[in-house]
């Protein structure tokens, strides 16, 4: 055996610790829907259309998005690891395919590290009055346009009356309802509780909370009180989302070529983490997007031309409480121990 092939077998032992750290990739709902297959010379991308979701998520752009931030956070794993891997987009929606990856002949350079991954955290709680400064934003713009997107700034004051909109329509949509508690992870019993959904934790829900949505959202409840106002008290529940002042930021890209949506999501990885070693915390909220009555007025508010479309929209700010409290909550260290 060469060592050209000792290194190159050493490095495919590596990669399926390099995954389980990618796994950690934002994801909309925290699916997990990606799939890596093992070929001869190259692994090729995909994703399982049993993990895609449904009515909250209309055009599949979150699945692509999704499949992107995987890519980026795969990559920068494998060069800590240093481990030489290069992407080639290849976007096939009949073969669940958005590319494969190649040995390549060093590894990337990259200045984020597997301590950004494990350590980022989206943040669903109330937020800070400290605002975020202008200079970050401006570098997140120009990490955008390099990658070929533009990052519109927006108020949060501006952006709240569409998030309001969606959030009733959201709430007020049965489908997405059921598939939101088909992904919710309210009880440490259950077994998906550590592997995927939407766990308490991560929803910023205390015991009382967590009880409410999974009594709410409950199909015959939500079918009784859903004429009876019960869409807009959860969209008032929901208002820390909307609260306060700060800067929401949209991508912005050209087109509907889907191969470009992958391409969005690997730059959602790379600004977030921008934003996470600056101690800048994301709230991404899709529904103003998917929504049909807010969508339209989304890209009016960032100025959108020459063909260009929302695709991305988040919330940057400093958390209220904080983040790193939550990771080591009482529910999730009992989960751990009954696992």
């Amino acid at each position: 055996m060469t060592a050209t092939e000792s290194e190159e077998r050493g490095s495919q032992r590596e990669l399926p610790e390099i995954a389980a750290i990618a796994a950690r990739a934002a994801n909309a709902h925290n699916t997990q829907p990606w799939d890596l297959r093992y070929r001869a010379d190259h692994i090729e991308v995909g994703w399982r259309t049993e993990y895609a979701l449904g009515p909250s998520d209309p055009s599949h752009r979150d699945l692509r998005l999704s499949l992107g931030t995987y890519v980026e956070t795969l990559l920068i794993s494998a060069a800590e690891a240093g481990v030489p891997l290069e992407f080639e987009p290849d976007y096939d929606a009949g073969a669940t395919r958005v590319g494969r990856l190649w040995p390549a002949g060093t590894p990337r350079t990259t200045p984020f590290t597997v301590s950004d991954i494990e350590g980022r955290r989206v943040w669903r709680g109330p937020w800070s009055p400290r605002q975020v400064d202008l200079p970050l934003i401006g570098a997140a713009q120009r990490a955008a346009r390099e990658a070929g997107f533009r990052v519109a700034a927006v108020p949060t004051a501006s952006a709240r009356p569409l998030l309001v909109r969606a959030y009733h329509w959201f709430f007020g949509h049965a489908g997405i309802a059921a598939e939101l508690l088909a992904w919710t992870r309210l009880n440490p019993r259950q077994p998906e509780y550590r592997q995927d959904g939407l766990n308490d934790v991560m929803l910023v829900l205390n015991r009382a909370e967590r009880t409410a949505m999974r009594v709410l959202f409950a199909p015959l409840v939500y079918r009784l009180l859903r004429p009876l106002g019960l869409v807009r008290l959860l969209t008032v529940l929901s208002s820390s989302a909307t609260s306060g002042d700060g800067w929401v930021l949209v991508i912005l890209g050209k087109g509907s070529d889907p191969a470009r949506e992958v391409e969005a999501g690997r730059l959602v990885t790379r600004l977030w983490l921008q934003f996470f070693q600056q101690g800048v915390y994301v709230h991404p909220q899709s529904h103003v997007i998917d929504c049909p009555g807010t969508v339209d007025d989304l890209a009016e508010l960032c100025g959108a031309e020459d063909g260009e479309r929302p695709l991305v929209f988040f919330r940057v700010g400093f958390p209220a409480t904080d983040p790193a409290v939550r990771p080591r909550h009482p529910r999730r260290e009992e989960a751990g121990a009954q696992a």
